[in-house]
């Protein structure tokens, strides 16, 4: 990490990183803590869906909008630098989506591996079937992104073209979508996928034009103060979930309004960010954050899988949740995972950085498309489904086909400009960790 520090481009904006890789630590916790295993037979659930305080901490604390506008300005800075090399859409997805599947499916043969061994130990059927299932919960932010981070380019030609038509138009759909949902009661929910994570994206496309960083304080202030009212109006009026988490599926208008409040909380502390940023110290932890960002959120359940493993085979005990027993035990829990994270860190990145170079040869829009679906579809069997069913080794088998399409390319005729991705370009959600060029065992940046 010392010696990456030295290679930082001075135009690189560190608060972006800052941001992306402080949201790590709290994703990691939310889970480890929603972990809860409990009961004769041992089954696994959501240990916080009766924790009445995390409703209220769910307002500051969830920060799914953060890393999308984080993503966004990723997005739009790449694209401008390919689209800027002569390069096309088709050859920007292909990047993306190629750095971005390879982690996840070696991340999702990691769970299975570690399903396999518990289950070869002996443990109850019925357990990891429902250990299985929360384990593919985090998959949801994958199948989310690769689809937001396909329309970047579409998404940008609107933004130069007409950006106030294009936030205002996702922001009326998201509310139409919702209203619709809500009081009429067809169930078009899912919609929202699209146009609340698009609109939020779009808002790191402001971030990155420094639409809000040229706004005066006391308004930023006042529109994120306004943005929290409107929240506020929502639930207490309207009847919305006050819990942030369950406004997540599918997603409502509330989390763009969340959006909205974040990235001008965000503005208003940037100068404050850039400053800490200065400080070696902090670059170096917010550095190493970024470069081991993808192997952090992507294998962070398979660290709990072997603690889990650990405390089967150790024979302690599973304490009822939210008790204070609970509680503290939440303590070692949280570290014994932190500790395996740790060691994945040095094992994955030499694994990954075994796959095969991409090939240079043209792949049109359709093909990159048609391997972004699969993606999605593979992620998004897996997530609803779980890890096991029989379908599993289908969704596995589809991302791997689309992995080896993507690196191959194709069936364009021969290679183009800047169609296979550059060395240096950054990986599959955004700039990552402060770098100039990858590091040599492979490391990927962060979600």
């Amino acid at each position: 990490m010392a010696r990456v520090v030295a290679r930082i481009p001075p135009d690189r904006d560190l608060s972006i990183d800052f941001v992306r890789a402080i949201c790590l630590p709290v994703v990691v916790l939310l889970h480890a803590l929603q972990m809860g295993i409990a009961g004769d037979p041992l089954r696994a659930f959501n240990a916080l869906a009766e924790w009445k305080p995390l409703t209220a901490i769910t307002w500051v604390g969830m920060i799914m909008p953060t890393f999308f506008i984080a993503g966004g300005f990723a997005g739009i800075t790449t694209w401008r630098r390919v689209h800027g090399a002569g390069g096309t859409a088709a050859e920007y997805i292909r990047g993306r989506m190629l750095r971005l599947a390879r982690p996840v499916l070696l991340a999702m043969l990691g769970v299975l591996a570690a399903i396999g061994i518990l289950a070869m130990c002996g443990a109850d059927p019925g357990f990891l079937r429902t250990f299985a299932f929360r384990l593919a919960e985090p998959l949801w932010f994958i199948a989310v992104y690769a689809i937001c981070t396909s329309f970047v380019p579409l998404m940008a030609v609107l933004h130069r073209r007409a950006a106030w038509a294009t936030y205002f138009g996702l922001a009326a759909a998201a509310v139409a979508v919702d209203l619709v949902d809500r009081y009429l009661h067809v169930p078009i929910g899912a919609l929202n996928w699209l146009f609340v994570w698009l609109f939020v994206q779009q808002l790191g496309f402001g971030v990155r034009d420094q639409w809000y960083s040229r706004r005066p304080r006391w308004l930023l202030l006042l529109l994120a103060v306004t943005a929290y009212a409107l929240m506020a109006v929502a639930v207490f009026g309207m009847d919305y979930d006050p819990d942030m988490i369950a406004n997540l599926n599918p997603p409502t208008v509330l989390l763009l309004l969340l959006g909205l409040a974040q990235v001008y909380l965000f503005t208003l502390l940037q100068p404050a960010i850039r400053a800490a940023m200065r400080n070696r110290g902090v670059l170096l932890t917010i550095g190493a954050l970024g470069t081991f960002g993808m192997v952090i959120y992507l294998w962070h359940t398979v660290a709990m899988a072997v603690v889990v493993g650990v405390q089967l085979a150790l024979g302690l005990p599973f304490p009822p949740v939210l008790t204070p027993t609970w509680w503290v035990t939440r303590i070692p829990w949280v570290l014994a995972i932190v500790a395996v994270i740790a060691v994945l860190c040095l094992i994955v990145p030499r694994i990954e950085v075994l796959w095969p170079q991409e090939r240079g040869r043209r792949m049109p829009l359709t093909a990159a498309l048609a391997c972004t679906a699969a993606l999605v579809v593979s992620v998004g069997w897996v997530l609803t489904q779980g890890y096991l069913t029989p379908g599993t080794g289908v969704a596995v088998g589809l991302l791997a086909a689309a992995i080896a399409w993507l690196t191959l390319g194709g069936p364009g005729p021969g290679p183009g400009p800047g169609s296979a991705p550059a060395p240096g370009a950054p990986a599959a959600a955004g700039e990552g960790a402060p770098r100039a060029q990858p590091a040599a065992n492979g490391r990927r940046d962060l979600i």
